[in-house]
């Protein structure tokens, strides 16, 4: 997926979930509504000034109207993931986060001691 369809994709997502028209957007950026939509076109494309008009806007941070959409798989994956983990029971949790705490403790120690893990 180029940039430009990523931008594109990622700005009508963030409008559309506030519940923001093409029209309620633009007023927000002091643009009009006729330029929201040559840009969601692809027919134009916005200045930096303006893509930080949109993230304001939409109360985000303008990285994110750059970042890749996730694909079907690997939300997939999240969800199997804490699914599991909702599931898993309490004392189980308990021990897998000790034993992660532990692991980045040591690690840490090592780094700072200046030996490889």
């Amino acid at each position: 997926m180029r940039l430009q369809q990523i931008f594109i994709a990622n700005l009508k997502k963030f409008r559309k979930q506030q519940g923001l028209s093409q029209m309620k957007l633009a007023n927000k950026c002091d643009s009009t509504s006729n330029y929201i939509g040559q840009i969601e076109m692809g027919r134009r494309i916005p200045s930096f000034e303006k893509i930080e008009q949109f993230a304001a806007a939409l109360k985000i941070s303008p990285s994110m109207l750059f970042a890749e959409p996730e694909n079907k798989d690997t939300k997939e994956k999240k969800d199997n993931t804490r699914d599991y983990l909702q599931k898993m029971p309490i004392n189980v949790k308990k021990e897998l986060q000790s034993r992660l705490f532990t692991q980045i403790k040591t690690n840490i120690m090592n780094s700072l001691d200046g030996n490889n893990y």
